[in-house]
């Protein structure tokens, strides 16, 4: 019995503790079944993150090429919530794994969308060029291996640790098999139990497939709707898709080209080589990318087109794929050899001109010139383009040129003459045009840069030197004998020889009117010399004009006499003054007068009449003669230019007349026009500015003398204004209406200080104090500019070392304009007394 018994309690403890093994053994095989299947379930949903992350990054992707393409805002906007649906994505992964790699992709697909943002803006602001440039370039190139790698090794890690689970449930499986069979129903009851809750986790496997299931048919919606062409084959060369885009670019249908070699797509002639070319991506590692490949294309239709293809490779169920992202460069290749094209024809028609050309930014550095340059200074194009003008024409060639750069930089036309000795060792003078260069948009006032033209101008000068000379000589060897012949002459005909017969004295009267005709030529060529070499010399003066004309008037008396013709004068309203060389205006009316007599028929009159004429005064010189024919009109003013070849024997005269005439006036600031009717008459007239004397200003006799200011402004109101400011605050005051009379001036007094107005006749105010400042006698001048673009004027020559005491902007304040007259004056005599000491 108690063996039994003993047998009994010992099967009983047996089985109990037997149960009870059972019943911890199954509990301890529960609870890892159901880690195990947890572990499974959380890489399925893992796997399923980062589906949904990738899934939407590609979309992101894919509308931000299309809208690089479009350019449409509709597309930006897509993209714009495509990109925050990524952000979603990622915040999701955050939540559910802290994972190296996940924060890994987390910040790799932050730069890249950093990257996708700058080729928008870049879109945006510069065109596709630009943003193209940004999405092929080696940083996007970058981090999209970098995304890819970290999607595998993601990839592969969840699909290592669901391989483990599984193996793990394997083991747990067989562990409760064995339970059950040593547990009896007790195991089969947990069995059970266990079994209940592997299928509630298979349920939960179904699901996340179903959902993967529609993250793929999520991404091969947004491969369809992708602008560029993409084509997926085998590693064997065989299509297995084609999106939409692709199809309609090459112009098949699906069907027609699934299963066919990808060499389908390609012309004949280079279906062999891309085959080669196909079969060595096999040998890529994974994940590999090639950009930007240049290939030609061929439609359905058997027509050709340029393509840049992109390749790389997926893994889809185990098997290797290579895909291609096709781009048509059709138009943006037939730009790129139209603008090479043009780019040629430019650099061809410049290299044919005999002058330097060239383009220098604003750094000082040439980015375009032509091959005058290279022969001129010895150089190959790589030595100067890019490079520094001081490095291309060397350092002293460059101080000579220096202040020109920086005056065209500023803003400012120029032109100014160097000499140069070539590779060659010749000596060439040229004449070097500078004009600035604006940018556009947001830079349109700034200056980037000027364009240069030089002009080899060594022959012409030579030539010109040559005529003057010649010109010169003759004339001057021609006056010395005319002297004696004229001279003789006059005696002769006045009888200091005896009294001589009428046919001889009517001889001696013809040979005489000839020498003197000949005298007035040789000193017509002279003045028409002087004038061209600027040598000719003017006393400016301020006169009543009336006056001046009854002078030349009654001078040419006699010569309208002779032609039966009345020389009448009318007068203006009120006297009328000018400020002119006395002798030359009378040259100016003589010329004109004897050009009106010469062609007024017997019995008129020639007319002279002066009055104003806005703010200028205006001298009309009218004849009744035939006017002047249309054909001469255009030409009238240029040297030896008459109406007939005839004229010179007819009428008299060399043709030089009114060529001479319209320098003179321009020189005192005036112009010359005329007016003409056939068989009614001409009117030829001149205009002048009207002087306007400044109130007297003097000082108290015996006590001092006051400082004398130099105004230099061509509104005779203004410079009348200033004049009384000067007179009021202590100081004298002479007034030149233009930058040549304000030479004069400075050549005859010296100055305490002197304004200076910018905008003045055929001259800027800034040339006559960079010319003050060259000079010795007037470099410590004080200066104060007046004008109403003073401000802007400032700002242009900040560089420009013109020493510059004021810049005063117009309407001008009283006080402030002494204030600084003082200051300036004051400055210098200080300066001055520094100096002694």
């Amino acid at each position: 019995m108690k063996p039994f018994r003993a047998s009994t309690n010992l099967a009983l403890f047996t089985g109990m503790v037997l149960i009870a093994l059972s019943i911890a053994a199954s509990y301890v095989t529960i609870n890892s079944l159901i880690s195990g299947a947890q572990k499974e379930s959380d890489a399925r949903e893992t796997a399923l993150l980062l589906q949904r992350v990738v899934s939407e990054f590609k979309t992101a992707e894919s509308l931000q090429r299309r809208y690089l393409l479009t350019n449409a805002p509709t597309d930006l906007a897509e993209y714009r919530l495509s990109r925050a649906r990524i952000q979603e994505a990622l915040t999701g992964a955050r939540a559910a794994t802290n994972a190296p790699d996940w924060r890994a992709l987390d910040d790799a697909i932050a730069r890249r969308v950093e990257v996708m943002e700058q080729a928008v803006a870049a879109r945006q602001r510069s065109g596709l060029e630009a943003a193209t440039a940004i999405v092929a370039g080696p940083v996007s190139r970058q981090l999209h291996d970098e995304i890819e790698n970290l999607i595998d090794r993601i990839k592969g890690g969840d699909a290592a640790a669901l391989e483990q689970t599984k193996t793990e449930t394997r083991q747990i499986a067989q562990t409760v098999k064995q339970l059950l069979l040593m547990g009896g129903v007790l195991s089969l009851s947990i069995f059970g139990w266990a079994i209940q809750r592997m299928l509630r986790t298979q349920e939960k496997r179904r699901r996340a497939e179903a959902q993967l299931l529609d993250s793929e048919a999520m991404s091969r919606a947004v491969t369809e709707s992708m602008a560029e062409g993409l084509v997926t084959a085998t590693a064997e060369g065989l299509i297995v898709h084609a999106n939409s885009a692709a199809r309609h670019l090459f112009g098949y249908r699906l069907e027609d080209l699934v299963g066919q070699e990808v060499t389908l797509l390609l012309p004949t002639r280079y279906r062999m080589g891309f085959g080669a070319f196909f079969s060595g991506l096999n040998g890529r590692q994974r994940g590999f990318r090639e950009w930007d490949v240049k290939l030609q294309g061929m439609r359905h239709d058997g027509t050709e087109f340029p393509v840049n293809v992109s390749f790389g490779d997926v893994n889809v169920g185990g098997k290797r794929l290579f895909t291609a992202i096709i781009h048509d460069i059709t138009e943006s290749a037939r730009i790129s050899e139209a603008l090479r094209s043009s780019e040629e024809q430019l650099r061809q028609l410049t290299d044919t001109v005999p002058a330097l050309i060239a383009y220098v930014d604003a750094q000082q550095r040439f980015q375009f010139h032509n091959r005058a340059y290279e022969e001129a200074f010895g150089l190959k194009p790589e030595q100067i383009q890019s490079r520094p003008m001081r490095e291309v024409l060397g350092p002293e060639l460059y101080e000579q040129v220096k202040p020109h750069v920086r005056e065209a930089l500023s803003g400012y036309s120029v032109r100014h003459e160097f000499e140069h000795v070539t590779a060659s060792g010749d000596r060439r003078e040229y004449v070097m045009n500078y004009f600035p260069r604006y940018g556009e948009n947001d830079e349109q006032d700034i200056v980037i840069g000027f364009a240069s033209l030089g002009t080899d101008v060594t022959e012409l000068k030579r030539i010109d030197r040559m005529k003057t000379e010649f010109v010169s000589t003759v004339s001057h060897e021609l006056r010395t004998p005319l002297t004696s012949i004229r001279g003789s002459l006059g005696l002769v005909w006045g009888g200091v020889a005896g009294e001589i017969p009428e046919k001889v004295k009517n001889l001696v009267g013809i040979a005489q009117s000839n020498c003197e005709r000949l005298i007035r030529l040789i000193n017509d060529i002279l003045d028409s010399e002087k004038i061209e070499s600027g040598q000719m010399r003017f006393e400016l003066l301020a006169v009543e004009l009336e006056p001046l004309l009854a002078r030349a008037l009654a001078d040419n008396e006699g010569f309208a006499a002779q032609h039966d013709v009345k020389l009448v004068l009318r007068k203006a309203e009120h006297p009328l003054q000018v400020c002119v060389d006395n002798d030359r205006l009378i040259q100016v009316v003589t010329n004109l007068l004897s050009n009106a007599i010469k062609f007024s028929p017997a019995g008129s009159s020639v007319e002279v009449t002066v009055r104003k004429h806005g703010r200028r005064v205006r001298v009309e010189i009218s004849d009744k003669g035939p006017g002047i024919p249309d054909e001469f009109r255009q030409r009238i003013f240029q040297k030896f230019s008459q109406a007939d070849s005839s004229d010179t024997r007819q009428k008299g005269g060399t043709g030089l007349g009114l060529s001479i005439s319209k320098a003179i006036l321009e020189r005192m600031d005036g112009n010359i026009g005329f007016t003409t009717e056939s068989n009614v008459g001409t009117t030829f007239y001149f205009d002048l500015p009207e002087w306007r004397e400044a109130p007297p200003v003097t000082a108290p006799v015996g006590l001092y003398e006051r400082p004398r200011v130099l105004v230099c402004e061509d509104d005779p109101d203004v410079a009348k204004l200033i004049g009384m400011i000067m007179d009021k605050g202590g100081y004298d005051a002479d007034i030149a209406h233009t930058a040549d009379q304000a030479r004069d001036y400075l050549k005859m007094e010296t100055y305490a200080a002197m304004t200076v107005d910018i905008k003045l006749p055929y001259e800027n105010g800034l040339t006559v104090v960079r010319e003050l400042r060259a000079a010795k006698r007037t470099a410590t001048l004080p200066v104060l500019v007046l004008s109403v673009i003073a401000a802007e004027a400032r700002q242009h020559t900040e560089n420009q070392s013109l020493g510059v005491s004021e810049w005063l902007e117009k309407p001008l304040d009283e006080q402030r304009l002494l204030k600084c007259i003082k200051r300036a004056i004051k400055s210098r005599s200080n300066g001055k007394r520094a100096g002694v000491l």
